[in-house]
C-alpha cells in the first residue's frame, strides 16, 4: 500500500486535473461556489488551502483578491498550480496540513480544507487536532470551509467498481474495499502509449468520517456552523469562530 504522498506522487498527479474534469472546469465550478456563499475578504485578506493540489480553490480565492498560502504534500501537483496561477498572490508551501501553522501569519481570515482532502489523514485524532489548529488559526470571525465525500455508506458487489474518465487515450476506473474506519482504493488506469496499453495501478486508504461527528467536533472547538449540507454523497460545512 502506497502513503498518501507516494500515490500522488507518482501514481494520481499526472491525471488528476484530467480525471477531475479539467482545470477550467473546475476552477468554474469554485468561482461559483464561492459566489453563491458570499466568500470574500473581509478582514486580513488571508486564506490558506489545505490540500490545494494543482488549485482548484487557491487560484479562485486570490482572483477575490484573497492573499493565499497553499499546502500541499505533492510537489508535481504544486508545480501546476504555480504555472497556473502565473501573477496571482499566492504562496505555494509543499509540506503535510498538519504542518499549516508553522508557515501562516498571526491573522488568517479563511481556511479551505475541500476536495477529499481530510479524508486523506490516517487517524480522526489527526482530523480533531486539525480542526483545533485552524480554529486557533483563525481571527474572530474567520471562517473554514470543508468539503469530503462520505464514505460511511458502504458500496457492495459491482457498484465497488467506479468509472471516473476516459478518453481516447486514458481509462481511469477505481475500486474500493471497506474496512471498520477506512476504504481502501484501487487507482487502476490504462494508458495507450503508441500501439499498446500499458496498466498503472496503486491504492491507498481514506478515513471514513461521519459527517454529523465533524460537526459537532466544529462546535465543541468553539465553532458556529453555518452551513451543513450532504449532496450526491459530498459533505460541506462551513463555519465560523465566535
Amino acid at each position: 500500500m502506497a502513503t498518501v504522498k507516494k500515490h500522488y506522487e507518482n501514481h494520481l498527479a499526472k491525471y488528476y486535473s484530467w480525471m477531475s474534469g479539467g482545470m477550467a472546469q473546475k476552477l468554474e465550478e469554485h468561482r461559483n461556489f464561492f459566489k453563491d456563499h458570499h466568500v470574500v475578504p473581509c478582514f486580513s485578506g488571508v486564506a490558506v488551502d489545505l490540500g490545494a493540489g494543482s488549485g482548484f480553490q487557491s487560484i479562485p480565492l486570490a482572483e477575490l483578491g484573497f492573499r493565499v498560502i497553499a499546502i500541499d504534500l505533492s510537489k508535481n501537483l504544486l508545480t501546476e498550480l504555480k504555472e497556473s496561477a502565473k501573477d496571482l498572490p499566492v504562496e505555494i508551501i509543499n509540506d503535510d496540513l498538519l504542518n499549516f501553522s508553522k508557515h501562516c501569519p498571526d491573522k488568517i481570515e479563511l481556511v479551505v480544507c475541500m476536495g477529499d482532502t481530510l479524508t486523506h489523514l490516517n487517524t480522526h485524532q489527526n482530523i480533531r487536532h486539525l480542526l483545533t489548529m485552524i480554529y486557533n488559526a483563525l481571527e474572530t470571525g474567520g471562517r473554514v470551509i470543508l468539503t469530503f465525500r462520505d464514505l460511511t455508506t458502504e458500496l457492495r458487489g459491482l457498484d465497488r467498481f467506479i468509472p471516473i474518465r476516459n478518453d481516447a487515450n486514458t481509462t481511469f476506473t477505481c475500486f474500493v474495499e471497506y474496512e471498520k474506519d477506512y476504504v481502501k482504493v484501487h487507482d487502476i488506469i490504462y494508458e495507450r502509449e503508441k500501439n499498446h496499453w500499458n496498466l498503472k495501478k496503486s491504492f491507498f486508504k481514506k478515513i471514513r468520517i461521519f459527517p454529523p461527528w465533524t460537526r459537532e467536533i466544529l462546535q465543541d472547538i468553539g465553532f458556529k456552523v453555518e452551513t451543513f449540507d450532504i449532496h450526491n454523497a459530498v459533505v460541506c460545512i462551513i463555519a465560523h469562530k465566535i
